[in-house]
Order: C-alpha cells, then structure tokens, then sequence
C-alpha cells in the first residue's frame, strides 16, 4: 500500500472521490460506507463517470479543501476505459491526486494515473466480471483502511483486524458456495420462462442489486431493472402481469429499512411474483401479520383485494448469507447468488452472454454478431 500512495501523501487526504463505467460504478457506491467508515473522510462521493467528468466542477470536486487534499479514483479493471482516463486527467489538471485501481497498469488509464493500485488477479475466466467486481471492492476496502492507518483514525491492529474480518467472512460464504451454486440453478429452471426481473435493496446493498441487473441483461438479454423498497409500492407494484417478473430481493437482518423490506416481499407474492430472497436473516423473521405492515392503510392488502386474487399461499425462496462481521462487508458477497441466477437463467435458454458475443461453453468471444 505505500508503494501505492506513500503514507505522508495519504495521511493529508480530506477528499475522495471515486469514480468508474458499469461495474466499476456499481463497486465504487456499494464501497462508499466503507471507504468512510475505514478512512474517517465524510467527504466522499461516487458519481458515475459521466457526471464526474462532465458535470462536476473544481468547486464541487474540492468541497472547500485544496486540490492536494483531494483524491480522485477511478476503477477500470482493463484500464481501457475512456472516462477513466478522463477523470484521471481531470484530477491531474487540478492538482488533485489521481489513483487508478485496475489489473493492468500497462493501460490508457494507467498511462495517466500517478498512483496505481494493481488488484493482481489471478488468470482465469472473468465473463461476465465478477471476478473483476469482486477485486475492485476488496480493493476499494483497503484503500479505505490504508487512508485511516495514514490518518490515524485506525490503529495498526485494527488495520490487521479488518483484513483478516474480510478473509473469515468470505471462506464462511465459500463454505456454502456449492449449496447456494445448486439452488440458483434450480431457481433459474424453475424461471426459465421469464423474461422480466427486478432486482430490490437499499443503501449501498442497492449498488449491488445494481451490478446484478447489469448481470441479468449481459448475460440473457432479458429485461431487468433494480429499485428500492419504497419505489416498489410507489412505482413496480403496479407493472401489468406481475406475475411475469422474477424478483430478487436483497435484505440484511441489521438494515434499518427491514420492516418496509418484508412488506416488500408480502407485496411481491400478493401479486404472485417468483421471489428470491438473499438475505442473512432467517426465513421466520420475514413472517408478519397484515396487521402489522409498515405502511400506512394496509397499501399492499388495499390493491389486491379478493377480487384481484390476494390471496397467495406462495413463498419466497431464501438464500441464507452468513452475517457480516460489520454491515459495510456484506457487498463483499450479497452480489453473488443474484449474479448467478442470471447467468444460469441465460445458460438454461441456451443464451450466449452478451447478445451472443461471448460462448460460456467455451469461453470464447465471437466478432461475427
């Protein structure tokens, strides 16, 4: 880590700014609490790259701090990225200090950072990036506990603390990998006919769901969006044929907006939609009295009157998750079942990824489509 920023340099950091295209996006927002929490820096933000570098001006980049308290970083995995490169150059421009996270430093954007971080992933397949996602946000976690070694606000041993958090928290997933593989390919047979999903979380959790809908639309094609538990009852409830949309609801016992959460999922099988739940709370905690909805006027019970068919003895499927040794490290793992019903939901229609461009088979890109 000092040889990617020296621990002076970094110790005067009062401004970060993260910023990437697609999944680096999707790492860099559902890293935010975490980049935060772990640096003690509350001036954090991370725009998508488009806004950063077209819309965002030096005074809204430097928030009242010098450009030298100000780091930029952009994720691009293949460092190819164009906007990458540009909001790398941008906080050259400025004087701002510009740290490119990335597997290739010999790239179009490493060519432009003045610090690199080098995620070092192993070979191997990476179609459709979650490999990629996943490095970039065990990166962007570092990152964090580094500025707050450099800062002060963590101390050497809770430095080591966090690293090791992480390490646990990931075999203990791995552990059920095998299990959780088995039961998205189950599910996506039994949601081979689907074309529509819908994926719902909040927070930086909805940053995930975020980088699954991206999954779902590389890997099949199909239709698919992500949303909150508030705009669901605002906006998704009311879709025609609800029961067409296969629905991935991402939850943790310890988020503040569980209780509108499994109002959510009751709404989501009142209209009879196939639901996955992937959550580290158990199954029974999500069972509630209609009576007991945390919404005003029974909204759900309201519009699926009996002549609309409410009642639905249909039930969630659950993925059960380990618990987080702290609530920012669940983005570590929550993406991984959602990512693999899609591309298994792909697989099972005999899909090729990426509108036929890329042989899962036999993991090779074509350029004749």
């Amino acid at each position: 880590m000092e040889a990617m920023l020296d621990s002076g340099t970094a110790a005067g950091i009062k401004r970060i700014i993260v910023t990437g295209c697609g999944d680096s996006y999707s790492a860099a927002g559902a890293m935010r609490p975490a980049l935060m929490q772990l640096s003690g820096i509350r001036a954090c933000n991370t725009p998508d790259a488009i806004d950063f570098c077209r819309f965002y001006s030096d005074k809204k980049i430097c928030k009242n701090y010098q450009p030298q308290e100000v780091l930029i970083i952009a994720v691009s995995f293949s460092g190819n990225s164009v906007q990458a490169a540009e909001a790398l150059e941008r906080a050259n421009e400025m004087g701002a200090h510009s740290l490119l996270i990335t597997r290739s430093s010999d790239s179009k954007a490493g060519a432009v950072a003045v610090h690199v971080f080098n995620v070092e992933t192993p070979e191997g397949c990476n179609t459709p990036g979650l490999r990629s996602y996943y490095a970039s946000l065990v990166a962007l976690s570092a990152v964090g506990a580094y500025l707050g070694l450099c800062k002060g606000s963590l101390t050497e041993s809770r430095f080591t603390e966090i690293k090791d958090q992480i390490s646990d928290y990931v075999i203990s997933f791995m552990a059920k990998i095998n299990a959780i593989d088995d039961q998205m390919f189950d599910l996506a047979v039994k949601m081979k006919d689907l074309q529509k999903f819908e994926v719902i979380a909040d927070w930086n959790e909805g940053f995930s769901a975020q980088f699954v809908e991206q999954k779902f639309i590389e890997c099949g094609g199909v239709f698919c969006d992500h949303t909150t538990s508030e705009e669901f009852a605002h906006i998704s409830f009311f879709q025609r044929e609800p029961s067409t949309y296969g629905m991935v609801v991402m939850i943790n016992a310890a988020d503040p907006s569980f209780s509108r959460m499994r109002d959510t999922i009751g709404g989501c099988l009142k209209q009879h939609r196939p639901t996955l739940v992937v959550t580290d709370a158990a199954p029974q905690e999500f069972e509630v009295s209609p009576k007991k909805l945390d919404i005003p006027a029974s909204f759900f019970e309201y519009f699926t009157s009996e002549k609309r068919d409410a009642e639905s003895t249909e039930k969630p499927v659950f993925c059960q998750l380990p618990v987080a040794p702290e609530p920012w490290m669940s983005p570590l793992i929550d993406f991984i079942p959602g990512a693999l019903l899609a591309g298994y939901q792909a697989a099972v229609n005999e899909r090729f990824f990426f509108n036929g461009r890329y042989d899962f088979r036999n993991q090779i890109w074509s350029k004749d489509v």
